[in-house]
């Protein structure tokens, strides 16, 4: 775990790279530039809603399809977990075990509910490293060639697939049985770990058992989050058009997909603010757009991950209470740690 004040010195240099770019930019340019939007600036955010209806299917399919709940309440329950992963991803109550618990509310016992979050999760990271391969095949062919950009787009994809399969093997043997044993390995074992041996074990047979009987079913929730990934690349896409900017589907394919290779590498940065912004400028260069354009979609991008983040905030102490209660009832019941933290998933880390 990071320290706080390690966090505010990442958080710094992000800035600082933010404000260094910033100032070879046109700001009057790009105030312009937004000024266009005018009252359709919240069709801004239809694509990211959409985003969201199909994830939200996608883990619908690592649910029992006999579980009587409606699409409507399920949506709402992501909604809040996804609220909470982008404000509180350090929490010791995650989203993940906020959307266990708000499933344990309506008769989804638990082992249920947190196998659907821990495959749903690997559904997306799968599809996320398929959604980066076309990307990176793309990015080859309109990039600005700059030396060391094939090793490192080489280099991202194999540290990707890496990292997708040791989450598999690690499934397949059980995921929250290998995190003790390693722990216990590395003499990091707490005492809570011998009193929740047996929810533990109930927990790893749940998410084995998924992958043994319900294959199909992971492939189609698999293709609904690539159907996600897919519908971000809408969002710049829709943004450069309503600016009278308008830019090709690979230049908006390939700046979406390494955007979040940029939330994932910047993890440590509370919220990724400056470096996910400065990214954006890069990728804007390297494929051939505006830095007007570049400027103006990232500030766009970050009120919008703020508005869905106070969306699913209110959505949630309106029905469910407040996270304190949540997170004492929730105390008994080891959090879902599906893998690191994902990037449509990092709003504000302090």
């Amino acid at each position: 775990m990071v320290k706080p004040s390690w966090k505010l010195w990442f958080l710094v240099a992000g800035l600082a790279l933010f404000g260094w770019y910033l100032s070879r930019v046109d700001l009057r340019a790009v105030g312009q530039t937004l000024g266009r939007l005018g009252w359709l600036a919240p069709v801004t955010l239809l694509p990211y809603f959409c985003v969201y209806i199909v994830d939200c299917i996608g883990w619908r399919f690592c649910l029992p399809s006999t579980l009587r709940l409606s699409f409507v309440t399920l949506f709402g329950i992501r909604w809040c977990g996804e609220a909470v992963n982008n404000v509180l991803p350090s929490a010791s109550v995650g989203g993940e075990a906020v959307k266990v618990y708000l499933l344990r509310q309506r008769g989804v016992p638990a082992r249920t509910g947190t196998s659907s979050v821990v495959v749903g999760r690997s559904a997306q990271t799968a599809a996320q490293l398929l959604y980066i391969v076309v990307a990176a095949l793309v990015f080859l062919q309109i990039a600005t060639p700059t030396p060391g950009l094939r090793a490192g787009l080489l280099l991202i994809l194999s540290g990707g697939a890496a990292v997708l399969a040791a989450l598999f093997w690690i499934q397949s043997r059980g995921l929250f049985g290998s995190l003790a044993g390693l722990a216990r390995a590395l003499h990091l074992t707490p005492s809570s770990l011998d009193r929740h041996r047996a929810k533990i074990l109930e927990f790893d047979q749940a998410i084995t058992g998924f992958y043994r009987t319900q294959k199909p079913r992971f492939f189609v929730s698999a293709g609904f989050y690539l159907g996600g990934w897919l519908l971000d690349t809408l969002e710049i896409y829709l943004v450069a058009w309503l600016l009278a900017m308008p830019i090709s589907w690979p230049q908006a394919l390939v700046v979406e997909a390494f955007t979040s290779i940029v939330k994932i590498l910047g993890f440590w940065i509370p919220g990724t603010l400056g470096a996910q912004e400065s990214g954006i400028l890069l990728l804007g260069r390297l494929a051939g757009l505006p830095d007007t354009l570049s400027v103006a979609y990232a500030l766009l991008r970050r009120a919008r991950e703020i508005v869905f983040a106070l969306v699913g905030w209110l959505i949630l102490y309106a029905r469910h209470g407040s996270l304190r209660t949540i997170r004492a009832e929730t105390a008994a019941v080891p959090a879902p740690r599906p893998g690191p933290a994902h990037p449509k998933s990092t709003l504000l880390t302090l």
